[in-house]
């Protein structure tokens, strides 16, 4: 058996890595267009803030498997479906590669998308953040201009305008809705995050499309519908779409969302296609509807699913919940599931809780407020999704919240969930418990 892997990140690399653990005679082929095999794309801010050295801390060799051929450097040009072969081209020789298949799996991943109402005229020292080049040339910018305009406030755009803060750069951010973090924190979490940004010195401009980008390096100006600003250089934090450009040549069924349609073994609609990672369409386990979901997370999730099963497994990938984290530091925040906005967006009847409780006891290092927001559908109780903010110990109790989400749990569920204890780490109490009681107020209207 013959499997082809097109793409080499997060969901390519984990798709070959179980399909060799599953299938030790079969051989595997992998095509990357990137001269480096392997990288870290949500590492990206940090190596712009300085907390990482250098390109080479982002960077690292394939993994040795026996009966493994990466290609990087090369671009796959074509497949044919009905001789069920790849074609591709070496970036650097110009020679064509040629290889059979008996399994396909895509992973191609997503591109940076700039909105067609943002006119860009003048490109120079205009960057997206995607790969380790983007993130090189953002430093040296940096290291040039002291200024810069980050376009854009959600993950990517929130932790470069952080890091370029930390290395002594004036940033001004700018987000098209009234708040950071749309559709993923509630306004008043986000009003929490955005204290915190305007503390370490970004300018926030909430509320205002951006319309043109224009001017010389160094002079850049970016015209809103409400102003104009201007800086040394500007990156345009906007987001990214699936790349399915090579899945719409091959004929592949695309969903409703944009990405690749598959079913809950991630086989395409070619049987012995199989996709995984940002190019994917993927079932919402909250709404049960079609989503995207462009986390590194979520990529390595699918590709264990995928790999296996080219390789003659069955497993099903069930569904996402989306959860996410960022650090910044002085803050921690994140969130999963849906918002009390996209709740009802969803045509659910829902309410939103949300409490500030200890961490641990404040006699104890370290101690500090904790703030978790839980929505929940009226009449049930369902934990429909979560938001925790603090300084520290967020992580943990997002991960909770993940697995109340994702396994369908209540507010009930939640507040008799058994929880470890030590008052060096946490409170008798868990900020959860106090959350989860208040929502059953809220949903029950009584304990």
């Amino acid at each position: 058996m013959k499997i082809v892997t097109i793409g080499f990140g997060s969901a390519g690399l984990t798709a070959a890595g179980y399909a060799r653990m599953y299938n030790r005679q079969a051989e595997i082929v992998a095509f990357e267009k990137r001269e480096y095999a392997v990288y870290h794309p949500c590492s990206l801010p940090d190596m712009i803030s300085g907390v990482l050295p250098g390109p080479e801390a982002l960077v690292e060799e394939a993994p040795k498997l026996p009966r493994f051929k990466l290609y990087t450097s090369t671009v796959v040009r074509e497949v044919d479906r009905s001789g069920k072969r790849v074609i591709a081209q070496d970036l650097k020789t110009g020679r064509e590669i040629e290889v059979e298949y008996d399994k396909l799996v895509l992973a191609t991943g997503s591109v940076p998308y700039v909105p067609r109402a943002i006119r860009v005229e003048e490109g120079e020292e205009v960057y997206t953040v995607k790969t380790v080049e983007d993130a090189v040339a953002i430093r040296e910018a940096a290291k040039k201009y002291k200024s810069a305009i980050v376009v854009g406030g959600s993950f990517i755009g929130i932790e470069v305008a952080h890091a370029l803060r930390k290395v002594g750069v004036d940033v001004t951010l700018i987000e098209y809705f009234p708040q950071v973090m749309p559709g993923k924190l509630d306004p008043e979490i986000a009003r929490h995050v955005a204290k915190v940004l305007e503390e370490e010195g970004i300018k926030l401009v909430l509320g205002q499309g951006v319309k043109e980008v224009t001017g010389p390096a160094g002079n850049k100006r970016v015209v809103t519908g409400d102003g104009e600003y201007k800086a040394g250089f500007v990156v345009m934090a906007t987001g990214v779409r699936p790349e399915t450009t090579l899945a719409r040549q091959m004929g592949l069924e695309i969903g409703e969302r944009g990405g690749i349609k598959v079913d809950e073994y991630l086989k395409t609609s070619d049987p012995d296609v199989y996709a995984a990672g940002d190019n994917v369409e993927v079932r919402d386990l909250v709404t049960g509807k079609p989503t995207l979901s462009l986390l590194g997370s979520t990529a390595v999730r699918m590709g264990r699913v995928a790999g296996i099963n080219a390789a003659g497994g069955s497993l099903q990938f069930k569904g996402v919940v989306n959860a996410w984290v960022v650090n910044l530091e002085k803050i921690q925040f994140g969130a999963v599931g849906l918002t009390l906005e996209t709740a009802k967006k969803a045509g659910i009847d829902a309410v939103g809780v949300t409490i500030a409780a200890p961490s641990k006891p404040k006699a104890y290092p370290g101690a500090g407020d904790i703030t978790i927001r839980i929505v929940a559908e009226k009449g049930t109780g369902r934990i429909l999704g979560g938001q925790v903010l603090g300084e520290s110990d967020v992580l943990c109790r997002l991960d909770v919240l993940t697995t109340a989400v994702a396994r369908g749990m209540t507010v009930k569920d939640l507040a008799e969930l058994e929880m470890a204890y030590t008052p060096s780490l946490c409170d008798v109490i868990d900020p959860l418990h106090v959350a989860a009681d208040a929502a059953m107020r809220r949903v029950f209207r009584k304990l």
